[in-house]
């Protein structure tokens, strides 16, 4: 579990840093379109570091923190669906879907599956 959870802030350290310090780059190449990007990618950015953070304190003790891996599988989920439909307006190109299913659906079952495992752990040994 503790190697996912590191795997996970380290891809999100690396993809929330190309995000907050290239959002025009990103977003012209996830949209397909050389349309200027809306400021919130910049936040968008702060928000995948954020939860690089999470990753790394789950990681420290998933036993314990079993609902940060949780939390991360829920933000990558509802993410995606805000990704979706406020960023992209529902266009869905080719590069947006890869970046979709890389960044944020490929990770959540993994997340969940870490936050029941961690669960039954924390169940074990109480």
């Amino acid at each position: 579990m503790r190697g996912l959870l590191l795997a996970a802030a380290a891809y999100n350290i690396l993809w929330g840093v190309f995000i907050g310090w290239f959002p025009q780059t990103f977003f012209q190449w996830v949209a397909e379109t050389e349309a200027v990007a809306p400021s919130i990618i910049r936040w968008q950015g702060r928000g995948v570091l954020a939860m690089a953070l999470v990753y790394l304190l789950c990681a420290i003790h998933p036993g314990k923190l079993w609902f940060l891996a949780a939390f991360g599988a829920l933000t990558k989920l509802l993410g995606a669906l805000w990704f979706y439909q406020v960023v992209l307006e529902q266009f869905l190109g080719k590069k947006a879907l890869f970046h979709l299913i890389m960044n944020d659906l490929v990770w959540v079952p993994l997340l969940f599956w870490i936050s029941i495992r961690a669960y039954q752990y924390k169940k074990e040994k109480t």
